[in-house]
């Protein structure tokens, strides 16, 4: 996983233009406001009928589309006022995980803030992107302590073949060579989930497994 800095654009040195807003995509998947607020719609619009001037909204294009990274109470606010036109910086991204990432960072640190589910909501989509929890921390601005509270437990996550991890060995007897190999794959399933921050180390669910799983392989050591 790349260092999260290196998904910090240099939107100062973004060349600047002139966009149709019809032309602008807002992929709810990227972006990380579930909704328009529709007060601060109107009270930019009020603003912008004042004379006030805006900073321009911040645009990413990738696979031939110009989409929105930050700034769409400002694109409503202008549509509201029938404004078909609006200035747009414009980057390059070079992937879906990249372009959210930036959109989070943005929107989290000016402008109207994220409320409780838009915060929630990106850091499930970030989970989604593999970004690790350090990293979330960082684009969403929260302690890792709400991270972890967002972070499934290892109960709702499904092994690669769908089904729920659920295995409980019995250590009266030898684990034949099938048991050894799920309970394996088991370890490994869990371990990589855990250093890619998708489930917290300190899960309950997530020892106990840990624990039964060395436990049904004769206790063999398996770093997590």
């Amino acid at each position: 996983m790349t260092l999260v800095y290196d998904y910090c654009k240099d939107w100062d040195k973004a060349p600047v233009r002139v966009e149709k807003i019809s032309d602008l995509v807002w992929d709810l998947n990227l972006y990380p406001r579930c909704q328009v607020d529709r007060e601060t719609v109107e009270n930019y619009a009020r603003a912008l009928k004042a004379g006030s001037v805006f900073p321009p909204v911040k645009v990413g294009l990738m696979n031939g589309e110009k989409v929105i990274v930050d700034g769409i109470h400002r694109i409503r606010a202008r549509k509201l006022l029938r404004i078909k036109y609006i200035d747009c910086a414009e980057l390059p991204f070079n992937s879906e995980a990249e372009l959210f990432a930036e959109a989070v960072r943005l929107n989290s640190s000016h402008g109207k803030s994220l409320d409780k589910k838009d915060l929630k909501w990106s850091i499930k989509q970030l989970q989604k992107f593999k970004f690790s929890v350090k990293e979330i921390v960082a684009l969403v601005h929260v302690p890792a302590s709400e991270v972890h509270r967002v972070t499934p437990s290892i109960k709702s996550l499904t092994t690669p073949s769908g089904k729920k991890w659920n295995c409980k060995p019995d250590c009266n007897k030898q684990p034949d060579i099938h048991e050894i190999l799920e309970f394996k794959n088991a370890l490994i399933f869990i371990r990589d989930a855990a250093r890619k921050g998708c489930i917290p180390k300190d899960d309950p669910f997530f020892k106990q497994l840990v624990v039964e799983c060395r436990l049904a392989l004769g206790g063999i050591r398996f770093d997590v």
